[in-house]
C-alpha cells in the first residue's frame, strides 16, 4: 500500500512543482468543486464519469516505469492499489449517489487494467507534410481522441435539438487545431525553406487549411446528419481555426504567451467582428518574422539583401 501512495504521489506530482502549497490547494480545491458540480448536476453528467477509467487505462498503457514495476513479485496488486488511490473519488460519488452497480463495474475495470499488456498504437494520419508538426502534435499529445468526445456532444446536441451546445464543439474543434501552432520549426528550417517571406507563410496557410478541414469533417458530417443544413454555414468560419492559428504562430515566433492571449481575444470575440480586424497586422508581423529568419525583406520596407 505504501508503494501504491508513493506511485499516486508521483502520478500526480506532475501537475505541480516541489513545496509548492498554492498549486497544491488550487488543483485539491478544483477537485472538490468539481466532484460537487458532479453531484448536483449528476442525471445530466454523469456519462462524464467513463473518462475517468479510460484516463487510467491511457496512463497504464504509455507508463514508461511498467519495466521496472515487472520485477516486483506483486506489482499487479501495487498498480491495482495505485489506480485505486486515484480513482477513489470517483468511486465514492458513484456510491454516494446509489449507484453501486456502476460502482462495482468501475471498480472491476481497474482490476483489469493491470493485467492488460502495453499497445503501441500507431495511427496514419492523413495531414499535409508541408507541416510535419501537424503529425508531431497529434501524436504526442493525443490530439485524435478527442475528436470522438467532440462528435459526442453533436450528437447530444441533436438530440436535445441543442445547436449551441453543437457549436461549442465547432469551438472547441478550433481550438484543437490550434494547438499545433504552438510548437515551433526549427529558424534554420524557415531559413533553408524553398519560399520566401509571404510565400512561405501562404503556403503554411494552405496546409493549415487542409489539414483544419480533415479535422472537422467529421464533426461537420455529423452536425449534418443531427441539424441539416441550419447553421452550416458555420463550418466554413471553422476554416478560420488555421488562419488564426498561422498568422499567430509567427506573429509571435518567440512570445507563445502573448499568442494565447491573441488566440483567445479572437475565439471569444469572433462574432463581434472587431478581434478581426487585428488580423491584417498578424499578418504584417508574421511575414516580417519570417524574413527575419531568411534575412531577406520585401522592396517596400526599402532594404537589400545582405551581401
Amino acid at each position: 500500500m505504501q508503494l501504491s501512495l508513493y506511485l499516486s504521489y508521483i502520478y500526480y506530482r506532475r501537475l505541480f512543482a516541489k513545496g509548492d502549497l498554492l498549486t497544491i490547494v488550487v488543483l485539491i480545491t478544483a477537485m472538490v468543486g468539481a466532484l460537487y458540480v458532479l453531484y448536483l448536476h449528476y442525471t445530466s453528467w454523469s456519462w462524464l464519469l467513463i473518462l475517468f477509467p479510460l484516463t487510467t487505462l491511457s496512463y497504464h498503457n504509455g507508463r514508461e516505469d511498467l519495466p521496472l514495476l515487472c520485477t516486483h513479485p506483486h506489482y499487479r496488486s501495487v498498480l491495482l492499489g495505485e489506480y485505486c488511490i486515484e480513482n477513489l473519488p470517483f468511486i465514492l460519488l458513484l456510491i454516494g449517489k446509489g449507484d453501486y452497480l456502476w460502482a462495482a463495474l468501475y471498480f472491476l475495470g481497474l482490476c483489469l487494467i493491470p493485467w492488460l499488456a502495453q499497445r503501441q498504437l500507431t495511427i496514419p494520419y492523413p495531414f499535409s507534410l508541408s507541416d510535419p508538426l501537424w503529425h508531431t502534435t497529434f501524436r504526442k499529445y493525443k490530439l485524435l481522441f478527442s475528436l470522438p468526445f467532440l462528435i459526442g456532444l453533436v450528437v447530444i446536441a441533436g438530440v436535445y435539438n441543442n445547436p449551441n451546445l453543437a457549436l461549442f464543439a465547432f469551438g472547441a474543434t478550433g481550438l484543437v487545431c490550434c494547438i499545433p501552432y504552438f510548437e515551433r520549426e526549427h529558424p534554420s528550417y524557415i531559413s533553408i525553406a524553398a519560399q520566401r517571406g509571404k510565400d512561405y507563410l501562404h503556403s503554411q496557410l494552405i496546409a493549415g487549411i487542409k489539414n483544419t478541414a480533415l479535422v472537422f469533417s467529421p464533426i461537420g458530417l455529423t452536425y449534418f446528419i443531427c441539424f441539416g443544413i441550419d447553421k452550416i454555414a458555420v463550418l466554413f468560419l471553422c476554416l478560420g481555426a488555421a488562419i488564426v492559428g498561422v498568422l499567430t504562430k509567427y506573429a509571435f515566433f518567440n512570445q507563445p504567451l502573448p499568442q494565447s492571449f491573441a488566440i483567445m481575444v479572437i475565439f471569444l470575440g469572433v462574432f463581434y467582428i472587431v478581434p478581426l480586424l487585428l488580423l491584417p497586422y498578424f499578418y504584417f508581423l508574421a511575414i516580417k518574422n519570417i524574413q527575419k529568419h531568411q534575412y531577406v525583406t520585401d522592396k517596400p520596407l526599402r532594404k537589400e539583401l545582405p551581401r
